[in-house]
């Protein structure tokens, strides 16, 4: 299970070090345009933070390649006003206490204009007041909830709201419990394993309002903070399992329940989509389902495109789930940079205000930011693990 614990000071540094070295690197390749010799150009900076190390260290390098290749993709049009720009990266290690101090170390730093992170929820929640308080903008692509926002500063979240992909979820439940009646008439359970995220509580908000008096099935809970959370879960024997955990915590629960004969069904959220699950989870992880707002690039019209520039920035690394969001998250900042450089010498302030009205057409659809966002079922994506871990669309 995820541990609070933070390696020893000395250490922690060094690999701290480490990675700043490897990021400051990719974020010099980044820079959307070069002054010509002899000249000086103004710069403008972009703060991503994301876990670089650690557990969730492939998180960090799936979300820094698609903004980089977000910024290459903007300079071969002219980069942005007249301005530079400039990717400057933090490592959070997927920690609230590093991500409270990586948020703090971009605030202020004036040439920050806005942020991109923190790819988990935990960090997200945890920084987002700092943000609030700075007036910077954070856009977070992939987390779900509610945050703190100022009149000009916080977070502005790409993806739907928790209830949507509850909705989803509850409705396949159903029909599975349904299918699996007819096989075997019995009153069925669904179960929901959680750590008390946004997702959960949406989960259980849903189930309360669906069923009713001959419904066929219920929810109950475990959470994994139990030690007998496995003897509960095998006991009860669930028709179906529902799974709101990081993707480490998801893979040891479901090998868990396989190992102990359980084999109902099993049905997530986003964090599924992530290989630390399949690693994790081993052969358990075979006909598990997800639903998420953020296809695989290739599963999408002219994402086939996008995988190949993606692959020629990351000199052959195949994108992942974030690649896509983190990538139109980026573009959608750089249009926001333009429009408040356009009005003269950018700051903070008018860069929120851009992002209130910024909108794309890219590769997820029409895409805009916070509450102006509207997610349907057609916006989200089904996802089956087939044989090798391989998740099929």
């Amino acid at each position: 299970m995820l541990s609070g614990r933070r390696p020893p000071a000395r250490k922690r540094h060094q690999a701290s070090r480490a990675t700043r070295a490897v990021v400051v690197a990719l974020c010099l390749l980044s820079t959307v345009s070069c002054a010509c010799p002899g000249s000086v150009r103004p710069t403008l900076k972009i703060g991503v933070v994301a876990p670089f190390e650690g557990r969730y260290r492939a998180v960090g390098y799936d979300v820094i390649y698609a903004a980089r290749q977000a910024l290459q993709e903007v300079n071969a049009t002219g980069g942005v006003d007249g301005y530079a720009v400039e990717l400057v990266a933090y490592d959070d290690g997927a920690d609230v206490a590093m991500a409270v101090e990586q948020a703090r170390k971009l605030t202020v730093d004036p040439d920050v204009m806005v942020a991109i992170g923190h790819f988990r929820t935990e960090t997200t929640q945890a920084s987002a007041e700092i943000y609030a308080e700075a007036g910077l903008p954070l856009v977070a692509p992939v987390v779900l909830g509610a945050f703190p926002t100022s009149d000009a500063g916080g977070v502005f979240p790409l993806g739907p709201p928790a209830d949507t992909l509850a909705d989803a979820m509850i409705e396949r439940a159903s029909q599975l419990v349904e299918a699996s009646q007819e096989r075997s008439p019995r009153v069925g359970e669904v179960l929901l394993i959680d750590q008390g995220g946004p997702l959960g509580a949406a989960l259980r908000e849903v189930a309360r309002e669906c069923p009713g008096e001959g419904s066929g099935w219920w929810l109950s809970e475990v959470s994994v903070e139990s030690s007998a959370w496995r003897r509960d879960a095998l006991a009860q024997d669930p028709l179906v399992v529902l799974v709101d955990l990081d993707p480490v915590n998801a893979g040891e629960v479901v090998a868990a329940l396989r190992g102990g004969g359980w084999s109902g069904q099993v049905l997530g959220g986003p964090a599924l989509a992530a290989a630390d699950f399949v690693a994790v989870a081993g052969g358990s992880a075979q006909g598990v389902s997800f639903v998420t707002p953020w296809p695989f690039p290739t599963d999408v019209p002219g994402g086939e495109a996008f995988a190949t520039g993606y692959r020629e920035s990351s000199q052959g690394v195949e994108p992942g789930p974030l690649a896509l969001p983190t990538y139109e998250a980026t573009r959608l900042v750089l249009e926001a940079l333009g429009r408040a450089a356009s009005g003269g010498e950018p700051n903070r302030a008018g860069v929120w205000t851009a992002l209130t009205a910024v909108e794309r057409e890219g590769l997820l659809g029409h895409v805009v930011l916070g509450e102006k966002q509207v997610w349907s079922g057609e916006s989200l994506y089904w996802y089956h693990i087939g044989p090798q871990g391989v998740p099929r669309l």
